[in-house]
């Protein structure tokens, strides 16, 4: 397991690789740019949940 502890960060910088959308069967797409910006933010979503399940703290 890993733990994150401290009180300086350890980097300024995350980056979060979203879902390579060609790899999902066609049906499940995203058809328009809305649909594909509501994926992104969900993935974001999901990193942003497991961080703060770590015990990061969302910045205001």
């Amino acid at each position: 397991t890993h733990r994150v502890c401290g009180a300086a960060p350890l980097t300024r910088h995350l980056e979060v690789e979203t879902y390579t959308w060609q790899a999902l069967p066609p049906a499940l797409r995203p058809a328009t740019r809305a649909q594909l910006a509501d994926g992104i933010a969900a993935e974001l979503a999901v990193a942003r949940d497991m961080l703060t399940d770590l015990g990061l703290k969302e910045l205001p």
